[in-house]
C-alpha cells in the first residue's frame, strides 16, 4: 500500500472504515491479528489526514474525491477550484501526511488490508 492507495481509499470512502466503526470493533474485540492490523492502520490513517482535510474547503475536498474515484486531472482544477499554487500544496501536504503513515510489513506488501472489514 503506497501514499496514492491510502489517499485514493481515504478519498473515495471504499475503505469503508470510519473511526465510529473502528471504535465498534475495538470495544468487540478482535477474532484474529489481521483485524487488528486492519483498524489500527485505518485510524492511524483517518487520526493522520483527518484534522487537516477538515480545514480544506469543500470544493478541494470534492476535487480530491474526483480525481481519485473518476480520475480527472488536477489540470482541470486549475484556477477554478483555486489558484493553480493552492491545489499544489494541499497535494504536497496530503502526500507528506500519508507518506508519514507508518504501514505494517503486512500493509506495505499489498491491498488486501483494505478490502474487508472484519
Amino acid at each position: 500500500m503506497n501514499k496514492r492507495e491510502i489517499l485514493s481509499q481515504y478519498f473515495t470512502g471504499c475503505n469503508g472504515w470510519t473511526l465510529e466503526n473502528i471504535e465498534q470493533l475495538k470495544r468487540a474485540g478482535f477474532n484474529n491479528r489481521f483485524a487488528e492490523e486492519n483498524c489500527n492502520l485505518w485510524e492511524e490513517i483517518h487520526r493522520t489526514l483527518d484534522p487537516y482535510v477538515a480545514t480544506l474547503p469543500p470544493e478541494i475536498v470534492q476535487m480530491q474525491h474526483d480525481h481519485y474515484k473518476h480520475r480527472k486531472p488536477f489540470g482541470e482544477y486549475y484556477n477554478i477550484v483555486a489558484p493553480t499554487a493552492v491545489i499544489q500544496e494541499v497535494n504536497n501536504e496530503l502526500n507528506r501526511l500519508a507518506k508519514s503513515i507508518k504501514l505494517s510489513e503486512r500493509a506495505k506488501g499489498g491491498k488486501l488490508i483494505m478490502m474487508k472489514q472484519y
